[in-house]
Formats: C-alpha cells, sequence, structure tokens
C-alpha cells in the first residue's frame, strides 16, 4: 500500500516560494528573470545530455520515479515483529502446514514467497540466496532511478555555465550596442541561476529523495528476510521478537514496549 508523501510536494513548493520571494524583493519584478533562450538551453540542453547518457528503456521509468519520490510506503516495522510472532505460535501449535490459508492471504508478495518457500520444505540456503538476490534487485532499481535525477542534477549547473558563456560572447561581440550588452549579460547570469536553481531545488532533491526511500525498503525486506530464517530455525515468538527488535529505531522501540506494556503487561526497555 502506497500513501501521499506530502513532505516532497511541500518542500517543492516552500523552496520555489522562497525563490520567488526573493524574486520579488526590489523594483525590477519577476519578469526581469524570465529568458526563454535560457530556459531552454539550462532545461533543454540538460535534458538532451541525459537523453544521451541513458538508454529509452530506463528514461522510461522516469515518470514512475516521479511517482515514487511523491508517494511513501506504509512501513510499519512493529506489527511485522506481531506478525512473525503469530506466525512463529502457529507453527509451534499446530505445524507449519497450517500457515497455508494464511501466508496466502498476505498481501506482501516478498514476505510471501520466503513463507511460501519455507513452507515447501526448500533449503535454507536457497531460500536466503534467493531472497537476498530480490533485495539486491530492489535496491539496484531505487540507486539507477536514484542516479538519473542525480546526474540531470550535475548537468543542469553545466549548461547554466554554457549560457553564460554564450551570453558573454555575445555582449563582447558588439559593445557599442547597449541592447546586446543588456541582453548578452543578462543571458549570462540568468542561465547559471536556472541550472542551480532546477539542479537543487529539482533534481538533486528528489534524487536523493528516491535514495532514501529506496534504503528503508531494503532495511524492511531485510527484517523480513531475519523474521524468515528465523522461521526456518524453529525459533519462539520470544526470540524472533528479540531479534527483529533490532530493526527498530530508538522512538520505535519505545512505542513498541509501550504497547507491550499496556496491551500484555510485559515489562520492558529500550536497549
Amino acid at each position: 500500500m502506497k500513501k501521499q508523501d506530502i513532505l516532497t510536494p511541500i518542500g517543492l513548493l516552500f523552496g520555489t516560494a522562497v525563490v520567488l520571494f526573493g524574486m520579488m524583493v526590489g523594483d525590477t519584478g519577476l519578469m526581469i528573470f524570465f529568458d526563454p533562450a535560457s530556459i531552454g538551453i539550462t532545461i533543454g540542453g540538460s535534458f538532451a545530455a541525459v537523453l544521451i547518457t541513458y538508454p529509452a528503456d530506463e528514461l522510461k521509468k522516469m515518470i514512475g520515479l516521479l511517482k515514487i519520490s511523491m508517494t511513501s510506503s506504509n512501513i510499519y516495522k512493529t506489527d511485522l515483529i506481531d506478525q512473525f510472532k503469530e506466525i512463529s505460535r502457529r507453527i509451534r501449535k499446530d505445524g507449519a502446514l497450517s500457515l497455508e490459508d494464511y501466508v496466502s492471504e498476505i498481501e506482501d508478495d516478498f514476505l510471501r514467497k520466503g513463507l511460501e518457500l519455507t513452507i515447501d520444505g526448500i533449503e535454507p540456503d536457497s531460500i536466503k540466496q534467493i531472497l537476498e538476490l530480490e533485495i539486491e534487485a530492489i535496491e539496484n532499481e531505487y540507486n539507477k532511478g536514484s542516479k538519473i535525477f542525480k546526474i540531470w542534477g550535475t548537468y543542469a549547473p553545466a549548461f547554466g555555465m554554457i549560457g553564460t558563456l554564450i551570453g558573454l560572447i555575445q555582449m563582447l561581440a558588439d559593445m557599442g550596442s547597449p541592447e546586446t550588452i543588456a541582453s548578452g549579460m543578462s543571458k549570462a547570469l540568468i542561465t547559471t541561476f536556472y541550472g542551480a536553481l532546477f539542479a537543487n531545488i529539482i533534481l538533486n532533491p528528489i534524487g536523493f529523495n528516491i535514495q532514501n526511500k529506496g534504503q528503508k525498503e531494503v532495511e524492511y525486506r531485510d527484517m523480513m528476510l531475519c523474521g524468515i530464517e528465523s522461521i526456518q530455525e524453529g525459533d519462539s515468538a520470544r526470540v524472533i521478537e528479540e531479534k527483529l527488535i533490532n530493526f527498530l529505531t530508538v522512538e520505535e522501540k519505545r512505542s513498541y514496549y509501550k504497547r507491550m506494556i499496556e496491551e500484555e503487561g510485559v515489562d520492558g526497555g529500550v536497549a
């Protein structure tokens, strides 16, 4: 399940608003910062460089990657601990085969696959290898997506500098015309401005956003893998709990222990 990541659009809007506020201060107005040629050089030129850098099949994913940056997964590690504890209790009570109906209803494909392979009696080393390869593939996909926007973010300022050089050349070519000097100097400065703005408000933040979400996804899958290995080893619910708690942040541990105290009267503390 995905939910809206409101911080990403808020950050984009707030950053844009701050820059617009700075542009509006003074008597020049906003139109002095608008130059179609500079926009074309900076955004169009840098995107052309991205087209050269990446094949079409990877660039097709950019829309989906933008959606990832605007959404976040419902990752609840404490719920995952409860789920593995319940699985352990069911196995101890009725055996592994009793889990077939329960596992078939699990929505997460990764977790369902790992448990199904366990129920089928596949060798633990083989299951671990299969799931680790899947985790690696997930991590690679996020890293590739992140890198597209980061590389675009390095090209944009470079093309802003190219626009600056074009403007200076135009200005120096005709120093006797005040209009040419003004136009050339404007293009020289504005293209650098567009390159820095486009890279640092949009492209690089989105790239790091995708990378961060990929890291969280991988951590969650590692936690699942640990739980699946514990089920294979026949660990009790208590042992599984102690293993998986190590994947929680300090704040998540506090919340988890507090809930345990409230629901079961279990005494606990943060390790």
